[in-house]
């Protein structure tokens, strides 16, 4: 049985955007804001940690190794613009959760933000730490 809207607002799919939270809605999504919030600062400083350890022991002038598709030359990505990329998202998603409505969430939101937030910033720190291990072999740091 299919649910008929006859205009009174009830009925499958006829939920207004625009409706009022309720207070645990918006406790609860600060409470997941917050929790975003600080797993992303925390993975921009271990993040950060690793830059630090790697500027400081690998040269400047190193290159990430790339043999691709678009550029065969092995010249590579400069160090420094291959270690800014992970940092520079994890700041980017500390800023979604700094901004005023992003307490503004339901119970599907907050479900979403704890079990995918977490994955990809744990994304990130991987690849993070990857192109810094790729960075510290190709500079003499580590063993190939």
């Amino acid at each position: 049985m299919v649910a008929q809207n006859d205009g009174d607002g009830v009925g499958a799919g006829n939920q207004d955007p625009d409706t009022e939270f309720s207070e645990q809605d918006l406790l609860l999504g600060r409470k997941a804001s917050k929790f975003f919030q600080i797993i992303c600062v925390a993975a921009f400083v271990v993040c950060v940690i690793a830059a630090i350890f790697v500027f400081m022991n690998v040269p400047l002038d190193t290159r990430m190794p790339y043999e691709g598709k678009y550029d065969r030359s092995g010249s590579g990505i400069p160090m420094p613009i291959a270690l800014i990329m992970s940092p520079a998202v994890l700041v980017l998603l500390w800023r979604t959760g700094n901004k005023p409505d992003s307490n503004n969430m339901r119970k599907g939101s907050r479900i979403a933000l704890y079990i995918i937030g977490p994955v990809f910033v744990a994304v990130c720190v991987y690849y993070h730490f990857v192109f810094a291990e790729g960075i510290l072999v190709e500079g003499g740091y580590l063993a190939g």
